[in-house]
């Protein structure tokens, strides 16, 4: 009798620990699985917030566009190439694959691999600018000649300037030593962070 009893106490155990196991990995999928659509919903929304209210400030006028959000559709300038197309992939911070192109963003210097911030820096531009979202790369008069097989420019997706967002978002830092060569250091989002 007592061998039944303990083993009808540890099934018990068994089938209330089991119960458990479920409800908790339950509520654990349920979290990650939402967490990161919201967070990616609310960080858009953020920006959105946050980007409208500089406009409206720097222009003193009462419009509801971000600072770095094309009122139209944004153009290329300059001489060197106007490259438009879809993302493929986001490779890190300041380098996007558009194409068959790798494209890196003109002034800007993110973190690299192993360095604090780096995941962070790519997973911001993804939630930004995702694969597959249509981009404007108008490539730098300044610096044609690209960097490691990369096309130097400022792009453009969603009316965003990719650029100056990594660096509002603290992602990134200006690379100051090309702001005497760039056509884009006069910009002021350039100005405002160093060139």
């Amino acid at each position: 009798m007592n061998m039944n009893m303990g083993m009808f106490l540890i099934l018990i155990l068994i089938v209330i620990a089991s119960v458990g196991i479920v409800i908790f990995t339950t509520t654990f999928s349920e979290v990650e699985i939402q967490t990161p659509k919201e967070t990616k919903t609310n960080l858009q929304n953020n920006l959105e917030t946050k980007t409208i209210k500089k406009e409206s400030q720097q222009n003193g006028a009462d419009t509801n566009f971000p600072t770095s959000y094309a009122q139209n559709e944004p153009q290329c300038a300059g001489n060197a190439r106007c490259i438009s197309g879809s993302v493929a992939r986001i490779i890190d911070g300041d380098t996007i694959v558009v194409g068959d192109k790798s494209i890196r963003f003109a002034l800007v210097n993110t973190p690299e691999w192993g360095e604090y911030d780096y995941v962070q820096a790519g997973n911001y531009i993804e939630t930004i600018c995702p694969v597959g979202s249509k981009v404007l790369i108008d490539e730098d008069d300044g610096q044609t000649q690209g960097s490691f097989g990369r096309i130097i420019g400022k792009i453009y997706c969603n009316k965003l300037n990719l650029n100056e967002e990594i660096l509002e978002a603290g992602h990134a830092e200006i690379l100051t030593k090309f702001c005497d060569v760039s056509e884009f250091a006069e910009e002021s989002w350039a100005q405002k962070f160093g060139c």
